[in-house]
C-alpha cells in the first residue's frame, strides 16, 4: 500500500466487516473515519473478500417519490452569487463567460490550458504515418488476427467487449531505428498487453530481458519472418466476413 499522512492504521478484515456489513456505512463513511481516501476503501474490501453493495442501494439519501428538493424554486441571491464569483477566482479559476461569450473563443491558442507549444505529440504523429499503417497490416497478417500470446482469435471475439487487438513493441518505442520494425511487434489481445506491462510478469514475456535496456537489439539476431502477402489476407477476411453475413442472413429468415 502507498504512504499515506492518515495517523490511523488500515482497520482489520472483522472490523471492517463490522463498518461495512453490520452498521452499513459506506466507503465514504469508511474513509473519512480513517483519514483515507475514498477509493481506497474498496480496495480494502477486495482484499478482505468482503462483497461490495451496489452504487445507489443507499434508499436513505434518494428523495422519495413525490417529495420536492428543498431548493425547488429557489435562486442564489445576488450576493451569494456574488461571494461564490470572488471565491472560484481567488482560486484561480476564471469565468467562462465574459460579455455573453467563451473566454477561449477568440483567444489566441496559447491561452488555452492544454496548449502544448503547437507539436503534435511524437506518438500521435508516428501513428497516423503511411509507414505505420502498413507495419500494421503486416502485422496483422503474419499473426493471423490471433493474439501471440494466448491464441485468442479476433475473428471469434465479442466486439462490443474488446472491438479490437493491439500492436505491442517488445523493444521500446523510444528506439527510432525500430518503430516499424515487423519483427519486434506482435499482436496481443487486451487481457494479454495489459498482462505484459503488468507486475505479474515476472519472467519478462514479450519484453526485453534487460529491464532497463535502450540500445535495442541487433537486426541480424531477431528472428527471420517470411513475407505476408497482405492484401491476400485481408481479402480472405472479407470474404470470410461475407460468408458469415449470408449463413447469419439466412438463420434470420428460416
Amino acid at each position: 500500500m502507498s504512504a499515506t499522512k492518515s495517523p490511523y492504521t488500515r482497520p482489520t478484515p472483522e472490523h471492517l466487516e463490522h463498518l461495512y456489513v453490520t452498521l452499513g456505512l459506506g466507503c465514504p463513511d469508511i474513509g473519512w473515519l480513517y483519514e483515507r481516501d475514498t477509493k481506497t476503501v474498496p480496495y480494502w474490501l477486495r482484499q478482505a473478500n468482503i462483497a461490495t453493495r451496489p452504487r445507489g442501494s443507499n434508499t436513505g439519501v434518494h428523495f422519495k417519490a413525490g417529495e420536492r428538493s428543498a431548493f425547488a424554486g429557489r435562486k442564489h441571491r445576488p450576493e451569494s452569487l456574488e461571494k461564490i464569483r470572488a471565491a472560484t477566482v481567488a482560486d484561480g479559476r476564471v469565468p467562462y463567460l465574459r460579455d455573453g461569450k467563451h473566454w477561449l473563443k477568440d483567444a489566441p491558442p496559447e491561452a488555452n490550458p492544454r496548449w502544448a507549444g503547437g507539436a503534435t505529440p511524437l506518438r500521435q504523429e508516428f501513428y497516423r504515418s503511411d509507414e505505420w499503417k502498413a507495419c500494421v497490416r503486416s502485422v496483422w497478417a503474419r499473426d493471423d488476427a490471433c493474439c501471440r500470446n494466448c491464441g485468442k482469435d479476433w475473428r471469434t471475439v465479442d466486439r462490443a467487449v474488446e472491438p479490437t487487438f493491439h500492436i505491442h513493441h517488445v523493444w521500446s518505442f523510444q528506439i527510432a531505428a525500430l518503430r516499424a520494425n515487423p519483427a519486434i511487434l506482435v499482436l496481443l489481445c487486451q487481457a494479454c498487453h495489459q498482462w505484459v506491462h503488468s507486475n505479474t510478469n515476472t519472467t519478462r514475456a514479450w519484453l526485453p530481458q534487460e529491464p532497463d535496456c535502450t540500445h535495442g537489439p541487433s537486426l541480424d539476431d531477431l528472428a527471420h519472418i517470411e513475407p505476408v502477402d497482405v492484401d491476400a489476407w485481408i481479402a480472405a477476411q472479407r470474404r470470410g466476413r461475407a460468408a458469415y453475413f449470408n449463413e447469419s442472413q439466412k438463420g434470420r429468415m428460416a
